[in-house]
């Protein structure tokens, strides 16, 4: 069985803006779900300008207590793996993330891109998909 969301959203504001926001938007006071994120690769590739990152996030564990009856539910915390490929010169990050805990049970992943938006190129444009 499998769950797939798309998300389609136009940001009114540069594309270098809204993408700058993503990547310093956690952890922060307003959503303590999210305990840290680590960036743990960070390169650029000299020929294209493509600006690769891993990071991993370790968020608190919101499923439900009656759920974490379930040994295998009952951790405090469960870690996700992004990466991203930042494209300065064309205007565009791909986005990849899934979840490493749980993995031999479930999958969840999720591909995403920012781009520049063609009604206006002073806006940016995010389309997620998640499984």
């Amino acid at each position: 069985m499998g769950v797939t969301v798309d998300v389609r959203q136009v940001y009114k504001y540069p594309f270098e803006q809204v993408v700058a926001s993503f990547l310093r938007k956690y952890p922060n006071p307003m959503d303590k779900n999210v305990i840290s994120v680590k960036t743990v690769e960070e390169k650029r590739d000299v020929s294209t300008g493509i600006i690769y990152r891993k990071r991993i996030a370790v968020c608190q564990n919101v499923v439900p207590e009656i759920l974490r009856k379930v040994s295998i539910l009952k951790v405090p915390s469960i870690q996700l793996e992004e990466e991203s490929w930042l494209n300065p010169q064309e205007r565009n990050m791909a986005i990849r993330s899934h979840c490493l805990t749980w993995t031999q049970y479930a999958s969840m992943k999720e591909e995403s891109v920012f781009r520049e938006s063609m009604e206006n190129p002073n806006w940016t444009e995010f389309i997620q998909r998640g499984r």
